[in-house]
């Protein structure tokens, strides 16, 4: 598992349900502003979180563009 902790807590429920959307994540909250978030597959943990990574940077591009200022850290 990988613990992504955000910097607005009231986008968590936007980061997981994005997340869920992919068949091939486990996507849970943790936390106000926590989630853990495991990759389905035959992946190292550093691939693992190299992919989750991209994920994630994507869609705070993607929140970034649409005006709302986040930043996610893995934990």
């Amino acid at each position: 598992m990988t613990t992504l902790r955000l910097s607005d807590p009231e986008l968590r429920d936007l980061l997981i349900a994005d997340l869920r959307t992919r068949i091939d994540l486990v996507v849970e909250p943790v936390g106000q502003d926590t989630i853990e978030v495991s990759l389905l597959g035959s992946y190292s943990l550093e691939a693992m979180r190299l992919a989750i990574d991209l994920r994630v940077r994507a869609w705070e591009a993607s929140q970034r563009a649409a005006g709302r200022m986040i930043h996610v850290e893995l934990v």
